[in-house]
């Protein structure tokens, strides 16, 4: 069927090269709608839950809201795990469904069940969904800044901090999430306005007021009320109550009660009205400076180059105060420009080697642009495949793309029919005669150069069976290379013959060209030797494969390679205890002490919990962006020499122990930490869990396993998890006393009102400046709220009118207790982070599991280990169900062939041949197994049977035609000399750039490219001296003839 439509394309050469034109013209098209990224979005489908909880302490916010919540939302369909997070303030629960569920019919579906259960929470609290965000979210950051010289920049830091904070969160935030693919826009640092009302506990109680009283007093001040519509005269009014406050003096001279003499008591008279700031839970620095910073977060499924490029585009048109300036100082696009740009260069490169091998062997100009000709054609039809299944242009989708298999075919192809063209030179009488030979040739391989193409796309067919994590990574991988594949089956069985029809004509030369006369020379005593000794070349084959065995299982593991992002973060973790204050004081210290370094161009910071509660961190932890300078040669040398990045880390480490000491120091980087985050709740290499229910058991667990991991060679930084550590810290409880409650006849809410509106305050209305508008807020002076005595003193109503201050109804303690209670599952957890350094994680992982051992466990309570070594299982796991089911199908395939089950294993030798190469290159280069180099060993499988299918195919013609056995072995070895060399060369150099360079993301490639480069080297050394001397030994004892 294949030779009937290759007749009919050499017949019908318009149409071929009208359909080639429209594929060029489709993929032209294509790639200006082609999404591109740095890597695919491996977020799984979460929604996350958020509550902020006000005054409560964790172990209350854990009973009286998360519980709740994940009890509710534990019966939804198709979740898989549920993980929480309980501390001051805040109730975080993240649901992750599978990957098969709609984000947006998730999101309904927790939202309907948050609906229900709304009134069993405490009073006052609402959770609220998350953005629809992803791991790859955070793409574009920037500071609020002063400019120089203006009136703003000479305010003190305080004033100015606050002002900026007002025009970030009204003027700027909500310009930038109008730019389409924006979910959200966090905001850190600085002081978020309020208006305080801060009361006077003694003043208060000489007038005999409470703060329950003046709240219901002030209740809903500066709100106007409608009141609908009336007409008067024909015309329409409308009514509405007017309480507009927009000065602090009309607060003020706000009534809140009359005293017996018929006057009113007013504000002013038992508080102090200030322009105050809401409690900070977090903050931020920029160059060693408190500073105003904006994270903007990517909607799911948008593009994040095209996301950051426009909300680069809309920041220079918002229309700002003509003080403050936006200062950007990181963008998502630069490393997606970087990883692209590395993928280009790779492929450029690997094009070019692919076409001067190609006009070396093939000895023609003409023929060597022909096969090049495979190249943008096959890449045009893959381009108009990605943007149809909706897959971006990536680091990974484009990172197994070889130009030198794409020709493969095209090799074979125009190899032969110049070979045929050549026999028959001077035989051909007319441009007739010239088809019949070209479609002879293209005929007599057509079935290998199919069957071969089509059994490389089989074997990446298991990629696609991946699933989670690992299938989002490399499934686009995988779909991107059958395109290309596909595209160069049509290329090479029928624009190849009619290219060829126009292009190629005999060659003048009786000789063939020279550099492929050097090969063949050097390569025919080797042959005959092979032939002439077959033990003596059997036994060192087997001895190298032995040697590959034992370098495998001493190989280690990874899920894929660390891509370098081209920047750090530094997280920094201080005592639990540490107030805000102290800590931005040390992180100002830390953050100078980075800056000094030439290496680095800017350094910002974020600690603590933004407004929208993504990012859950407590204001001992700060995350340190260093933007790293990007041209290389610039760097410092230490002892003569550049350092890496992570060597880099080391040097700056050190620096910040001097100057900033007491801080726990590890090392991520923004895109890394933000995925492991997500999937695993938790940013290290490597997550202990500690599962049990009592939090001092859990606590004790997880801090004796710390010096038991941290003797474990490759150990970097073995820590209490920054996010959901047991730690504890200071508490002071007020102890209420329920017989003095009931002797004073006061009411247990009331009492609890009391304190609350006092420490937290009690939001009463707004204060309106144009359109923005800021919360008036009744509570305790900042003066009164300093030390335990003045807090003792708080006023509690009695129910007869007057105060008692509430140490009399109230005992006030202080002690240590858990801050933080982390859950999965409905369980409990204490986490332990592990940082890895110049070590797999799998073999740190299994050596990790044994020496725990001595941790004596408590029944009841369990071990779990986390980290993207779960992924490589995972991949492994169905990878080795998968594959095998492919070789069975490519089996039956060669079966059909050959019609010999020997021939068929013959051929399938190729494998370990190919096989045994990869391993030991990537072996020798101190390269792990991953995933990246499991794709590898799968593209050499198809490679190796291709080249060995070749040769048999051909040997088996030459019998058929009468030949003798040795001999037609051998005249079929060197003829097919050149097309297997070509094959074998243009695969191996076409993956060299992706092996050797060092641009940004080549390391995820340089598995892959190393693994194909060895396999195929060993490959085509075996399979061009081996195979044929094995091929004669089954025969003579197999063969009927």
């Amino acid at each position: 069927m294949i030779n009937t439509w290759i007749q009919k394309a050499l017949h019908g050469q318009l149409w071929v090269i009208l359909i080639t034109v429209a594929v060029i013209v489709g993929g032209a098209f294509a790639i200006g709608r082609l999404p591109i990224d740095a890597v695919p979005d491996i977020t799984n489908v979460t929604v996350m839950v958020n509550t902020k909880t006000g005054a409560l302490a964790p172990e209350e916010v854990e009973k009286t809201v998360t519980f709740p919540i994940e009890s509710e939302l534990a019966g939804l369909p198709d979740v898989q795990d549920i993980r929480s997070l309980s501390k001051y303030g805040l109730s975080q629960v993240i649901v992750v469904f599978s990957d098969d569920t709609d984000i947006y019919f998730a999101r309904q579906l927790v939202n309907e069940r948050i609906q229900s259960i709304r009134d069993k929470l405490p009073e006052g609290l609402s959770p609220e969904l998350g953005p629809v965000s992803t791991g790859l979210g955070e793409i574009f950051m920037y500071a609020v800044v002063a400019k120089k010289g203006s009136v703003l920049s000479q305010l003190s830091q305080k004033e100015q901090l606050t002002y900026l904070r007002t025009v970030q969160d009204f003027i700027i935030k909500p310009a930038i999430k109008s730019v389409p693919g924006v979910a959200e826009v966090e905001s850190n640092g600085g002081y978020k306005k309020e208006i305080h009302i801060d009361v006077d506990p003694q003043k208060m109680d000489i007038y005999g007021i409470t703060c329950h009283q003046m709240v219901k007093a002030l209740e809903k001040v500066g709100e106007n009320y409608g009141g609908g519509y009336i007409q008067v005269e024909g015309k329409q009014i409308i009514v509405r109550t007017y309480g507009k406050i927009d000065a602090l003096q009309q607060i003020k001279n706000l009534p809140v009660r009359i005293n017996v003499y018929g006057a009113p008591i007013r504000v002013w008279q038992v508080a102090e009205v200030v322009e105050g700031n809401q409690q900070r839970l977090g903050a931020a620095t920029f160059n060693g400076e408190e500073a105003v910073l904006g994270t903007v977060l990517m909607r799911i499924n948008a593009n994040s180059r095209e996301v950051s490029q426009a909300i680069e585009k809309y920041i220079s048109e918002i229309s700002l105060p003509p003080d403050v300036q936006i200062k950007t100082l990181y963008t998502r696009s630069f490393l997606v420009n970087a990883t692209i740009k590395t993928v280009a260069r790779n492929l450029t490169e690997g094009g070019l080697l692919v076409i001067a091998i190609l006009f070396l062997i093939l000895g023609s100009a003409k023929a060597a642009f022909l096969v090049a000709l495979a190249i943008p054609v096959s890449m045009l039809f893959a381009t108009s495949g990605m943007v149809i299944s909706g897959i971006a242009a990536s680091l990974m989708s484009l990172g197994a793309i070889d130009f030198g298999l794409i020709v493969d075919g095209s090799v074979v192809m125009v190899e032969n029919i110049m070979r045929h063209l050549n026999l028959a030179k001077g035989k051909l009488q007319n441009k007739k005669e010239k088809m019949r030979i070209i479609g002879d040739a293209a005929k007599e391989v057509s079935q290998p150069v199919f069957l071969g193409i089509l059994i490389i796309m089989a074997v990446y067919v298991p990629v696609l069976s991946l699933t989670g994590i690992e299938g989002k990574m490399f499934r686009p991988m995988a779909e991107t290379v059958l395109y290309a594949l596909g595209g160069s089956i049509l290329i090479a069985l029928f624009l190849m013959p009619v290219m060829s029809y126009f292009f190629i004509n005999p060659s003048h030369s009786e000789k063939e060209p020279l550099f492929f006369r050097v090969l063949s020379k050097a390569y025919k005593p080797f042959l005959l030797y092979s032939l002439k000794h077959p033990v003596k070349v059997i036994i060192p084959t087997l001895l190298v494969a032995l040697i590959a065995i034992i370098m495998f299982f001493n190989l280690g593991s990874d899920f894929i390679p660390r891509l370098d992002e081209g920047d750090m973060v530094i997280g920094l973790v201080r005592d639990q205890t540490i107030g805000i204050d102290k800590s931005l004081e040390i992180q100002k210290k830390s953050d100078r002490a980075i800056a000094q370094f030439k290496e680095v161009t800017t350094v910002f910071s974020r600690m603590g919990t933004p407004e929208s509660a993504t990012d859950p961190m407590g204001v001992n932890f700060a995350d340190t962006f260093v933007i790293l300078e990007k041209d290389k040669s610039k760097w410092q040398k230490y002892n003569g020499k550049t350092v890496s990045k992570v060597e880099l880390f080391e040097i700056i480490a050190k620096k910040i122990e001097n100057e900033a000491p007491d801080q726990e120091i590890s090392l991520t980087q923004p895109i890394e930490m933000r995925f492991n985050e997500i999937l695993e709740g938790n940013r290290a290499d490597i997550t202990l869990r500690v599962i049990g229910q009592n939090l001092d058991i859990l606590y004790e667990l997880s801090n004796k396993s710390i010096p038991i991991l941290e003797e474990i060679q490759g150990a970097s930084t073995v820590e209490l998890d920054p996010l959901t550590a047991l730690k504890k810290s200071d508490i002071m409880d007020v102890v209420l006393d329920y017989d003095a409650i009931s002797r004073y006849g006061v009411n247990i809410n009331d009492v609890n009102n009391a304190f609350s509106m006092a420490m937290t305050g009690s939001y009463v209305g707004y204060l309106y400046d144009e359109d923005k508008r800021f919360p008036i807020v009744v509570r305790l002076g900042d003066k009164f709220r300093k030390n335990i005595a003045d807090i003792a003193k708080i006023p509690v109503g009695l129910p007869d009118g007057g105060t008692i201050p509430i140490n009399t109804i109230a005992k006030i303690e202080q002690k240590k207790q858990i801050t933080t209670i982390a859950r999965t599952r409905a369980k409990r957890y204490a986490a332990v982070s592990i940082n890895i350094k110049n070590r797999d994680t799998q073999s740190f992982v299994d050596e990790a599991k044994e020496k725990i051992k001595k941790l004596a466990i408590p029944k009841g309570y369990q071990l779990n280990w986390g980290g993207q070594f779960k992924n490589l299982a995972s991949a492994r796991t169905r990878l080795l169900v998968i594959i095998p089911i492919v070789l069975a199908v490519i089996f039956v395939i060669l079966i059909r062939t050959f019609h010999s089950i020997t021939q068929t294993l013959l051929v399938f030798n190729s494998i370990p041949f190919a096989l045994t190469g990869g391993v030991i290159f990537i072996y020798l280069r101190n390269i792990p197994l991953s995933v990246s180099a499991g794709i590898g060993f799968i593209a050499l499988i198809g490679i190796a049977i291709l080249n060995g299918m070749v040769l048999v195919n051909f040997f088996n013609q030459l019998r058929q035609e009468g030949m003798k056995l040795e001999k037609a072995v051998h005249e079929a070895t060197m003829i097919r000399l050149r097309p297997v060399l070509m094959t074998a060369l243009v695969a191996s150099l076409g993956f060299i750039p992706m092996a050797y360079n060092t641009g940004i993301g080549a390391e995820v490639q340089r598995p892959l490219a190393t693994v194909v480069i060895g396999g195929l080297v060993s490959s085509t050394i075996l399979t061009l001296l081996l195979l044929p001397t094995l091929y004669i030994w089954v025969e003579k004892l197999f063969s009927k003839d």
